[in-house]
């Protein structure tokens, strides 16, 4: 049986094996942001106008949700920052993130949201944590290109980061879907090691 590396060791080889320009290194710490970092009012809408029926999602029950062919989906929410400021921090998460970037590792966002570029301004004007924006996927912007459900689009992203060099990841979601579709590159990659952890946000939120 492997060896499974708790994030201590992840990170003390990371520090040990970097080399001199930052983040570009084989190792980094890969974070969802919904209900993994951050909880949030935002909501999905959906309506159906074929039925008149409107309602809201959150993060977690769209983890669940089966679209129909004449539902249509409003995000609007999740691109609005003054709701995502308003945000609760779960603190047992961030400060693994945190940990990771001020020893200046690799720290990657991987979200089913659909704005990079507020999403970077969050991470830097809100948390203070300049995480380089090739890092930041949000992968229902357009400007990825990416297709399919939000665990296909997500494992696009990680594709991404194997392309980039990175063969040991470590990866906090709260969705059993998306820890799975993940993992299963390990097969797909020969060489990578993925430890994926699947978040729960009753840890430290305030």
């Amino acid at each position: 049986m492997n060896h499974i590396k708790s994030y201590q060791e992840f990170l003390s080889e990371a520090i040990q094996l970097r080399p001199g320009k930052p983040y570009h290194g084989r190792k980094v710490a890969v974070f969802d942001l919904d209900d993994t970092i951050v909880v949030s009012k935002a909501k999905i809408k959906v309506y159906d106008p074929s039925t008149g029926e409107a309602f809201e999602l959150t993060p977690e029950e769209f983890n669940e949700y089966e679209k129909k062919p004449s539902h249509q989906l409003d995000f609007s929410q999740f691109r609005d920052m003054e709701i995502m400021k308003a945000g609760q921090l779960i603190h047992y998460y961030l400060k693994i993130l945190q940990s990771a970037y001020k020893a200046r590792v690799a720290v990657a966002i991987v979200t089913a949201r659909d704005d990079r570029e507020m999403i970077f301004r969050w991470l830097r004007e809100h948390l203070g944590v300049r995480v380089d924006k090739d890092l930041v996927f949000a992968v229902n912007d357009p400007v990825h290109g990416y297709k399919g459900n939000i665990a296909d689009r997500k494992k696009q992203a990680f594709e991404e980061l194997i392309a980039m060099g990175y063969r040991d990841i470590q990866f906090y979601d709260d969705d059993r879907a998306n820890i799975q579709l993940v993992k299963s590159l390990e097969a797909e990659h020969p060489g990578v090691e993925i430890m994926a952890v699947r978040a729960d946000k009753r840890y430290s939120i305030a």
